[in-house]
């Protein structure tokens, strides 16, 4: 289905109407990543799951570069969600969506039921040593585009120039920045991480600013969990939804 004036592409299953889960994907991804892991969801919770193509993705259109800030996308998923008919939901955020997650939690706790962090809202960019968060747009365009040329990068379903206006958006506005909102709201947080690969000092930083946070980690490597561990991930989200 169509959303939003024919610019947003969802995906649904479940009942409808009903209680909401909407799922936001990662970079370069689409709603096709939650495939395997909505239906169980909807399934056993007996909620609607619905899970969008973010703007520049896939069926989704592209959008001005400063909307994609995480503050603008969130308002987008308030904006869909009133298009669903839904005053509240829990939202379920991998890798890039966890941080759209915490900036719609933290701007929206009435209308945030919980927040799954899949792999992601954990980290900023300026935890990665030596990277500068402080270019403009232009330069990560110009970064991204030579990264395509020179590399043969494979951006996914979006183009390097999105992909510049998505790192400066994490890069102003960084999910850590939500942290004290998130607190102060209570809301029920739900981190699913791969256990060998998780960085522990950003769990660390999000158990101690957000304490209601839950850590989870799986018995996986890698960071798609998505496609490579869908069945542990709909069962610990199913359970702690629950």
């Amino acid at each position: 289905m169509m959303l939003c004036g024919g610019t947003v592409f969802a995906r649904s299953w479940g009942p409808t109407p009903g209680p909401t889960v909407l799922c936001w994907h990662g970079a370069g991804g689409s709603a096709a990543d939650y495939a395997r892991v909505a239906p169980e969801l909807a399934e056993r919770l007996g909620v609607r799951v619905v899970a969008i193509d973010a703007p520049g993705h896939s069926h989704s259109s592209a959008r001005a570069p400063h909307e994609f800030r995480p503050s603008a996308l969130a308002s987008l998923a308030a904006e869909i969600l009133d298009e669903l008919d839904a005053p509240q939901a829990v939202f379920l955020g991998f890798s890039w969506g966890a941080t759209i997650g915490c900036w719609f939690a933290a701007l929206n706790p009435e209308r945030t039921l919980a927040l799954v962090l899949i792999e992601g809202g954990h980290l900023d960019f300026a935890d990665l040593p030596g990277f500068r968060t402080e270019r403009s747009q232009d330069e990560f365009v110009a970064e991204a585009e030579a990264v395509a040329v020179g590399e043969g990068a494979d951006f996914g379903s979006y183009t390097p120039a999105i992909a510049a206006a998505m790192v400066h958006g994490l890069c102003r506005e960084p999910a850590t920045a939500t942290y004290a909102r998130l607190a102060a709201s209570a809301t029920p947080i739900l981190f699913l991480g791969a256990g060998a690969d998780e960085p522990v000092a950003g769990l660390e930083r999000l158990s101690r600013l957000v304490p209601q946070s839950k850590v989870v980690q799986l018995d996986a490597s890698g960071h798609d969990l998505l496609r490579d561990a869908p069945s542990e991930v709909a069962r610990e989200v199913g359970a702690w939804l629950a």
